[in-house]
């Protein structure tokens, strides 16, 4: 499909000021290539389609955001007994991009605009309930509601097979050919308007500085007052136009695959381009589950995918040929950028009691943050160790200001972020007051949920930190 500039269809006959939520458009507060703006003095231009096809894209921030792994490994001692012990797995990193302010109102607008019209192509083709990540028609609703539908589903079958995996680095395998023709089915549109090609163009032909050598630059430039400039806005952007034009000759680098493969992770219009370019994936998995079974369930949170085949009995042979028959809808979407590993890969059993693995051994689901065996259900470790070890960085900042200046810390904030004083905080809660939400409603699933417990004794440990 190529770019033209001949006779267009609209956009499903909508006018786009009568879709889209204006007051959702923030004034971010991060530094950037440009000055911050205030979506006020950018509607008309978001609005005009000549603005948006002539525009000069900044190149995107990038930094890698590393994230620890732990794995469970279990060891039988000479007496036959079982011990478990935690060793440190592979880090997962992500490449994170966040473009500059005008870019960014840019990328949410159509982002938004195709997120609308993905919305109506996903009811019309029956996918709409399995893709939950990135969308706008599901008000209210968060991980919480998406695992509970999902357990709760599971916990009804007397036997089921569970498959859960991930493909490996999807947002930089995304295929550009198929994205551009998915784009224009979703909008319902044989060609790509001047805007939307441009805006497409930028997604996939995308530039970028990374942050460390942007740092390097502002620490050179401001010295010892750099924090403090920040803090009061007395900086409005990295750099002036004459600098910017020196600094990427340098510093700037590239899409290492523009012709083909890959969009950057981070923007808005990503996410939403990150559902739209798996149409065909969806539908067909979604197919093939309906004709395993009128019960099953098919879900995917951008690259995590989750499928629930119910079964009349346990079968291994059934088992086998369920898991590749999943794995050769997959292999058909290579070319797409669609690979999973075998270690991101689990397949679980559900025997109406317990989970189980492949050797038919108790084991654990794992999905979108909850762990269940059957009987109980909590949250993931993981996201434990997180939590803790972010509130005692905060409560040894606390302790290191009382000491320095001989005054009380700032403990609001410490109670805001990582206690349940900060059940409003800044009208979203915060880890424990989520827990809480989480545990209200998993108490509804026929198993015992432990996640309250989990977190009950957050405010004595995060007290012996600061004293």
């Amino acid at each position: 499909m190529n770019q033209s500039n001949g006779p267009q269809h609209q956009l499903h006959n909508l006018s786009s000021s009568s879709i889209i939520k204006w007051e959702k458009y923030k004034t971010k507060g991060y530094l950037h290539f440009d000055e911050r703006i205030h979506i006020g003095h950018m509607k008309a231009n978001l609005l005009n389609e000549d603005w948006v096809a002539s525009y000069a894209f900044l190149p995107f921030i990038h930094f890698e955001m590393n994230s620890k792994r732990y794995v469970t490994i279990k060891e039988v001692d000479e007496l036959g007994q079982v011990i478990k012990r935690k060793e440190q797995g592979k880090p997962k990193s992500r490449k994170i991009f966040y473009a500059a302010h005008k870019d960014g109102y840019i990328y949410k607008y159509y982002g938004d605009l195709l997120n609308n019209a993905y919305n109506k192509y996903a009811v019309d083709n029956h996918i709409d309930d399995s893709v939950i990540a990135y969308r706008n028609n599901k008000p209210g609703k968060n991980n919480i509601d998406f695992a509970f539908e999902v357990f709760n589903h599971l916990f009804k079958f007397e036997n089921a097979v569970v498959i859960t995996s991930d493909f490996t680095k999807y947002f930089d395998n995304i295929s550009h050919q198929t994205l551009k023709q998915n784009i224009g089915r979703v909008l319902g549109v044989e060609t790509l308007k001047r805007d939307w090609y441009q805006v497409f163009k930028n997604l996939t032909r995308f530039t970028y500085v990374d942050r460390k050598d942007i740092d390097m630059f502002l620490e050179a430039k401001h010295g010892r007052t750099l924090n403090k400039k920040i803090k009061t806005y007395k900086i409005n952007r990295i750099m002036t136009s004459s600098e910017f034009r020196t600094f990427k000759k340098e510093y700037l680098k590239h899409n290492p695959n523009p012709d083909s493969y890959g969009i950057p992770q981070g923007s808005s219009m990503s996410a939403v381009c990150s559902n739209v370019h798996l149409i065909d994936f969806d539908k067909e998995v979604i197919d093939w589950c309906n004709k395993r079974s009128a019960n099953a369930m098919y879900r995917r949170y951008c690259d995590d995918l989750i499928v629930i085949i119910p079964l009349e009995r346990q079968n291994t042979r059934e088992f086998e040929s369920i898991r590749n028959e999943l794995f050769e809808i997959i292999d058909k979407y290579k070319s797409d950028g669609l690979d999973v590993q075998p270690e991101k890969t689990e397949i679980r059993l559900w025997d109406g009691d317990y989970i189980l693995d492949e050797q038919l051994q108790p084991s654990k689901l794992d999905y979108l943050g909850f762990v269940t065996d059957g009987q109980m259900i909590q949250l993931r470790e993981k996201s434990l160790f997180n939590y803790y070890t972010r509130a005692y960085r905060k409560a040894k900042t606390v302790k290191r200001i009382e000491y320095a200046t001989g005054r009380p810390g700032p403990k609001r904030s410490l109670y805001d972020l990582y206690t349940h004083l900060g059940f409003d905080y800044k009208n979203r809660g915060n880890f424990v007051t989520y827990a809480y939400r989480a545990h209200r409603k998993m108490c509804q699933l026929p198993v015992k949920s432990l996640i309250k417990k989990q977190v009950k004794r957050h405010w004595g440990k995060i007290h012996r930190r600061l004293n």
